[in-house]
């Protein structure tokens, strides 16, 4: 009847599977935390890493320290030492600018806002007239003295023609006058305007000058954020742990299956079919390879007493031609002849053949 078959390789287990592979990567992961963690010198300062404990877990951890040169120190002292005094003094000062903020600006002490002042319009418009006035009293006269001598009554037409044009001449004076008036009056306020608004401004500036100086302390003394060192990032590929078992349990596998694939390319002949020539499959290991996706060029060729179709077959892997059973089909009538050894099955040939 054939030798008794070995037993299969048995199946890795995934917690312990898993817990090497977990166990690969961190020690991956802190070799690449390692290999990251370059000492860098430069005649400025230097960065350090150092281990400063572990973690709950045993994980290592590490520290970044920058050292400053001794000069480069001293300059960093300096440096804190003014934003100190600087903002001591904007403190001391702090106390001056709140109470003058405290107070609203008086403006009281310049007087009224300069406006248009009509006085100052009459005045100039007066002192133009006032001028002309002795020349047209003399243009006058003249005018009329020539008259005379020329015969023109007074009350004539031609007298009258005369006066018209003088008039005309003292009206267009009187225009001009007020046209200079108003530009006088103009120019006066747009001067009182300009000395407002400079005793204005002056007034503003010094209320803005110590707040100025205020914040010229402030921004002496502005806190300076650390500057923190990134760790550069080098990757360490990850141990293939899982998939070095996993491939040794397949090699195993492989061999196992090449070894009950040679047993049962030897064992026929077991008994006869219900038809002639027909021949079963049958062996003394307890299981062979079976499943049908595990074999080629399948061709039924007979049928057992018990209803089980015989096959003849070529494994997938390779080897001669093959007498046996088919998993699927056994599983139907057997199950319990039918057992899962990975992802396929495999048949008990032994209580295959016996079943009735």
């Amino acid at each position: 009847m054939g030798k008794k078959s070995p037993s299969p390789p048995p199946a890795p287990d995934p917690v312990k599977t898993a817990n090497a592979q977990a166990a690969a990567n961190r020690e991956t992961a802190i070799t690449q935390s390692e290999l990251n963690m370059v000492n860098q010198y430069t005649p400025y300062g230097s960065l350090e890493y150092s281990q400063r404990g572990t973690g709950t877990d045993g994980t290592p951890l590490y520290s970044a320290t920058t050292t400053l040169s001794p000069e480069q120190q001293q300059i960093l002292n300096l440096q804190n030492q003014a934003g100190i005094q600087y903002g001591e003094t904007a403190n001391q000062q702090l106390s001056q600018v709140r109470d003058r903020l405290a107070q609203p600006l008086d403006y009281s002490s310049l007087g009224e806002a300069p406006r248009a002042d009509q006085a100052a319009w009459d005045t100039a418009y007066n002192a133009l007239l006032k001028r002309n006035q002795p020349q047209a009293d003399q243009r006058l006269a003249a005018l009329e003295t020539r008259l005379a001598n020329q015969g023109i009554g007074y009350g004539s037409e031609a007298w009258q023609r005369a006066m018209d044009d003088y008039n005309r001449g003292q009206n267009d004076f009187g225009i001009a006058a007020q046209l200079a008036a108003t530009g006088e009056m103009g120019q006066r306020f747009n001067m009182e305007a300009l000395a407002r608004d400079r005793a204005i401004n002056e007034m503003i500036q010094q209320r803005q000058i110590p707040l100025n100086e205020l914040a010229a302390m402030m921004s002496g003394s502005q806190v300076q954020n650390p500057n923190f060192v990134g760790t550069p990032q080098t990757q360490v590929g990850q141990t293939p742990i899982a998939d070095s078992i996993y491939a040794s349990y397949n090699g195993q596998m492989n061999a196992y299956n090449a070894n009950l694939q040679n047993q049962a390319a030897n064992n026929q002949g077991l008994y006869g079919l219900l038809g002639a020539g027909a021949n079963a499959f049958a062996t003394l290991n307890p299981f062979g390879w079976s499943d049908v996706r595990l074999k080629n060029d399948i061709c039924r060729i007979g049928t057992l007493d018990n209803g089980l179709g015989v096959y003849r077959f070529r494994y997938i892997w390779g080897g001669p031609e093959t007498v046996g059973l088919m998993a699927q089909e056994v599983q139907r009538i057997i199950p319990h002849a039918v057992r899962k050894f990975g992802d396929y099955l495999a048949v008990n040939y032994r209580e295959a053949l016996s079943w009735r």
